[in-house]
């Protein structure tokens, strides 16, 4: 009876030591990395992309979660957009299609390795499963604080308690590291300084610049996890560099010169001519709207960077009236408003 009881757990022992080996090759075998996508043509790709690939060598399943992916049909779309209550999704999809789809873009896919030990590997491919549910995977987007890149930046957090050590960066503010993406874009650049508010004045540091895909991998690069490398170094999975797109001489500055220099004609040969008063009424207008758009995305929509916007100042709605002056203010009042405005 005892040699069977010696026998029995034996093998009971030999069964567990099997599953406990069975589960540490499972969770040996897979590799999680961060996909970090160059820019593209269309304004809402200006800034790039991140998503994150698991790669299972056991099963050869090639996964990549996407955080960024949303809908063009969804009703009421630009509305929406506009109101800041957009929803993205989490969707799962074959890394050669995402691949494909970045070639099709001429954009450069870059690749960094997440230094993970074997239970944080299937934690996070858990949590990234989980998330990608039906019931969990949409949220409301928002630029800076919860997007493609940001989602990523807090899973990875979450799986190293918070602990990494990121390299210190305290120069550059949200609308600097901006600009950085805008240089061959002027209108891009003009539209989005015209809309966002004080908020977007403030210091990014460094866990803050990472909304930005391609500023999440070059912190990446230097960031470590007990003086050991959070990542391998950024390498190109795919693509090349591209040449810079022609220059575009047709720009806000020069527009801005150009109306300038057609106040000045009017005010020394065409003081009262029709031509004046389309060139007054034009920029009254052009100004007026613009104050619409700022008020609205300040006030009504749940964009946190378009408040406390001072392009209000000059960027004003009841520019709007301009043109009816004559038949809403008495004729003092308006010599005032002429002085005072030089209109």
């Amino acid at each position: 009876m005892k040699i069977r009881n010696h026998r029995f757990r034996n093998l009971l022992i030999l069964f567990i030591c099997q599953i406990v080996i069975g589960l540490s090759n499972a969770q040996d075998s897979l590799q999680i990395s961060l996909l970090s996508c160059s820019p593209g043509s269309e304004l809402y790709s200006t800034f790039g992309h991140s998503a994150i690939r698991v790669k299972d060598f056991k099963s050869g399943e090639d996964i990549v979660f996407n955080y960024g992916t949303f809908n063009f049909r969804e009703k009421n779309f630009y509305v929406k957009f506009c109101q800041g209550k957009l929803l993205y999704y989490l969707t799962k999809e074959k890394m050669d299609s995402f691949l494909y789809q970045y070639a099709l873009e001429n954009r450069i896919v870059y690749e960094q390795i997440f230094s993970l030990k074997n239970e944080q590997k299937l934690r996070l491919y858990q949590i990234l499963q989980d998330n990608a549910l039906p019931e969990n995977r949409a949220y409301k987007y928002d630029f800076f604080w919860d997007n493609c890149s940001t989602r990523i930046r807090n899973k990875i957090d979450e799986i190293h308690h918070q602990s990494i050590s990121y390299p210190l960066r305290l120069d550059k503010t949200f609308r600097d590291y901006l600009h950085l993406y805008l240089k061959d874009s002027p209108w891009s650049r003009f539209g989005i300084d015209l809309i966002l508010g004080l908020p977007c004045d403030e210091v990014a540091h460094t866990r803050e610049a990472m909304f930005l895909p391609l500023e999440m991998m070059n912190v990446y690069d230097s960031s470590t996890i007990s003086t050991l490398s959070l990542t391998t170094p950024s390498s190109v999975l795919q693509g090349t560099v591209q040449p810079k797109l022609k220059k575009n001489y047709i720009t806000p500055i020069v527009v801005l010169w150009i109306l300038l220099i057609l106040t000045l004609i009017r005010n020394i040969f065409y003081k009262d001519s029709t031509f004046t008063i389309f060139i007054n009424n034009l920029v009254m207008i052009s100004c007026g709207v613009a104050g619409l758009i700022i008020c609205f995305l300040w006030f009504i929509s749940d964009h946190t960077t378009t408040q406390n916007n001072l392009n209000l100042i000059w960027a004003n709605p009841i520019l709007l009236l301009y043109p009816f002056r004559k038949n809403i203010f008495k004729p003092n009042t308006i010599k005032w408003l002429t002085r005072v405005f030089f209109i």
